[in-house]
C-alpha cells in the first residue's frame, strides 16, 4: 500500500511539473485566442466657443468612430467606456479642440463600443474592421460629419496621438473644424 501511495504522488509531482512547464506557451496561446477587438463610435454636437447657437451658428452634428483596438485585459467591458474612453477622448480630442475654439458636447449615453450592433466585442480584427464600416456608411444618411480619431490603451499626447480627421463631410451640415463654419 504504501508504494502505491509513493508512486502515486511521484505521478501526481510529475504531472504537475509537466504542467507548470508547458503553462507559459499554453497561456500565451489562450490570451491570443481570448483577443477581444472594438471600436468606440461617440456621438456629439459642437459649436464654436464662446458663441451662442443660432440659426447664423447652429451646431454641428458629428460623430467620432475610432480605429479597431483590442480591448485591454486589465479592465471589462461593462467598464471600459467610464474608465478608459471617456477620459482619453475628452484629454485627447475634446481638450485640443476646444483650445482651438470648438466645444464639443455628448453624455455617456452618446458613447457605443461597436456602433449600432449588439456585439461587445469581436473575436477577430477583420470582423471588428468590417463593422467600422458598416456603421461609418449607416451615419452617412444621419445628417452629420463623421470624424475619425485613433484609440490608444496606453501613453498618449493629445491630437498627436489621437488624429481626429474628417472622413465624411455632410454638405447640408454645418463644420466648425478649425474654429470656422
Amino acid at each position: 500500500m504504501r508504494k502505491k501511495q509513493i508512486l502515486f504522488l511521484t505521478a501526481l509531482m510529475f504531472c504537475l511539473s509537466l504542467a507548470q512547464l508547458t503553462r507559459p506557451a499554453g497561456a500565451n496561446a489562450t490570451r491570443r485566442a481570448n483577443t477581444a477587438w472594438h471600436f468606440v463610435e461617440i456621438e456629439t454636437t459642437v459649436h464654436r466657443v464662446g458663441v451662442e447657437t443660432s440659426s447664423e451658428d447652429p451646431e454641428e452634428r458629428r460623430w467620432y468612430i475610432s480605429n479597431v483596438v483590442t480591448q485591454p485585459d486589465d479592465v471589462p467591458t461593462y467598464s471600459l467606456i467610464k474608465q478608459r474612453i471617456i477620459p482619453y477622448f475628452s484629454r485627447n480630442v475634446m481638450d485640443p479642440a476646444e483650445k482651438r475654439g470648438i466645444a464639443i458636447d455628448y453624455g455617456e449615453q452618446d458613447v457605443r463600443l461597436n456602433g449600432e450592433s449588439s456585439f461587445a466585442n469581436f473575436a477577430t480584427r477583420a470582423e471588428a474592421e468590417e463593422e467600422r464600416n458598416k456603421a461609418i456608411e449607416y451615419r452617412k444618411d444621419q445628417s452629420g460629419n463623421i470624424y475619425s480619431f485613433e484609440m490608444v490603451y496606453g501613453p498618449a499626447n493629445g491630437e498627436e496621438t489621437s488624429k481626429p480627421k474628417l472622413i465624411y463631410r455632410d454638405q447640408e451640415a454645418p463644420n466648425y473644424e478649425g474654429g470656422k463654419q
